[in-house]
């Protein structure tokens, strides 16, 4: 019998009755669902009367309705069969006028695949594009799906493009030079991950940052598996920009996109992937292995997102001018608390840090200073990000990630996402957040930088600037 068990099995013993693979020992996780599942235990068990929510990467807002009426049209329709394995020519063909618009590209409907949502895609890269002698970049910190499917094929294999942390500012930035750094002491690096706007830290890579990655794609012909789920969700006026506009990149690139974040669907699992024609090929041909095909109904919800479908004698009006305009609205809320949460959490300074709000729905806080504290490391004993963050939950009904969980560079980093609602989560949440952290500076005998009962003032100043 295999000794060598999985973490996670042993945990929760579960002893297998065969040999398994040992591989499963590379397989990792991604924290938000399995913390999620502590954080309803701890609201099941009444010990708050609310658990203030900044853990889960799900969208505020729920899904528009001229998408659900789509998708309860073609339900009515016994639009229910096996659908296309790649995705109807004229789903793919919306898929790719948009996309060419919008990248200034010219998209083809053999450069698209749908998909179940965007990781499958992630696997499937790492499954075709990488031989026994390749590596793969990963960023640090990065979502950590990316790590746990590369290690879980490829151990051994992975190299990380590491933030920079500037020691003054305690902030992180991706910088081209340690990228470089990479390729000129690494051979056979294959493919690169990258991810903007970013999940875990909500920056964006910019232009001349993307374009200078080009360059190195040119010198050294290697992949990017370019994840851009969040390129609609963009504020300060930044716009996102697509790899895919560099001129060549589309035949270096794995783009994925798709429909949860944007639109609001993260539970209906639907994404696509735009690639050169000769991948998509192969990946077809693995998704008729993996899924047979995404269904019937969320492939005209699909192809309506984007233009007019017609189907087996029924048509679905194009509902694209109608959904943008609801989730413009979506973006510009998103915008706000970003904001606010940021310039909340910097009202305590030096103990917490945070960067600006770029895009997404998520800030990476530095709380090195919080638990540096006196009163935090020796008698609450928590050593770590980890530690705080279940210290946050378990003791005073907040729920946040620990930066670790994205990487090494990510420790003591707090992940907040502000998708939840304003109302009920963000502002009272952010107002108990400041209360406990003064408190927690002043049992350390230390001036905290005002005073707790200072905060809903300081908080209504900032609902006043954002929100009014």
């Amino acid at each position: 019998m295999n000794q060598n068990l999985p973490k996670f099995l042993l945990d929760k013993n579960l002893i297998p009755n065969v040999e398994i693979n040992p591989d499963l020992n590379f397989l990792g996780t991604e924290t938000a669902f399995g913390f999620g599942a502590e954080v309803i235990a701890v609201e099941n068990s009444k010990k708050f009367p609310q658990i203030y929510k900044f853990h889960v990467g799900d969208t505020g807002p729920t899904t528009p309705e001229p998408i659900i009426n789509t998708a309860i049209q073609a339900l009515k329709d016994k639009q229910t069969k096996y659908g296309h394995y790649l995705g109807y020519l004229q789903v793919r063909q919306n898929i790719a006028n948009y996309w060419s618009e919008t990248r200034g590209v010219k998209i083809k409907p053999e450069n698209i695949l749908l998909e179940p949502a965007g990781k499958s895609v992630i696997e499937m890269a790492l499954q075709t594009l990488i031989t026994p002698d390749d590596k793969i970049i990963v960023p640090d910190p990065s979502y950590p799906v990316y790590e746990s499917l590369a290690e879980f094929y490829h151990h051994g294999q992975i190299l990380h493009w590491q933030a920079y942390k500037d020691p003054e500012k305690q902030n992180l930035k991706f910088r081209i030079e340690d990228l470089e750094k990479l390729f000129e002491k690494n051979q056979n690096i294959k493919l690169l991950i990258i991810n903007t706007p970013q999940n875990p830290t909500g920056m964006m890579l910019d232009r001349e940052i993307l374009e200078q990655v080009a360059e190195l794609v040119k010198k050294y012909k290697f992949f990017v598996l370019f994840d851009d789920i969040y390129d609609q969700i963009t504020f300060g006026g930044r716009k996102h920009f697509s790899f895919l506009s560099i001129p060549g990149m589309l035949d270096y690139t794995v783009n994925l996109n798709g429909f949860s974040k944007n639109y609001a669907m993260t539970g209906w699992r639907l994404g696509f992937i735009v690639a050169p024609a000769w991948l998509i090929e192969i990946f077809g041909r693995m998704a008729i292995n993996k899924w047979s095909n995404v269904n019937k109904v969320q492939q005209i919800v699909a192809g309506a997102i984007y233009g007019d479908v017609d189907l087996d004698g029924h048509h679905y009006p194009s509902i694209k001018d109608k959904v943008q305009k609801i989730i413009n609205q979506d973006f510009v809320e998103y915008e706000k608390k970003g904001g606010f949460v940021s310039e909340a959490l910097n009202l305590l300074k030096p103990y917490a840090v945070c960067n600006e709000a770029e895009g997404a729905f998520y800030l990476f806080p530095c709380f090195q200073k919080i638990l540096d504290l006196p009163y935090v490391k020796n008698e609450l004993k928590i050593k770590n990000d980890v530690e705080l963050r279940n210290w946050f939950l378990h003791e005073k009904g907040v729920a946040v990630l620990a930066g670790s969980d994205f990487g090494q560079m990510g420790r003591k980093h707090i992940r907040f996402s502000y998708a939840e609602d304003r109302e009920k989560h963000i502002i009272p949440g952010i107002k108990h957040i400041l209360k406990t952290i003064l408190e927690l500076i002043k049992k350390s005998n230390i001036t905290p930088p005002f005073e707790v009962d200072e905060v809903d003032n300081k908080v209504g100043e900032l609902i006043k600037k954002y929100f009014d």
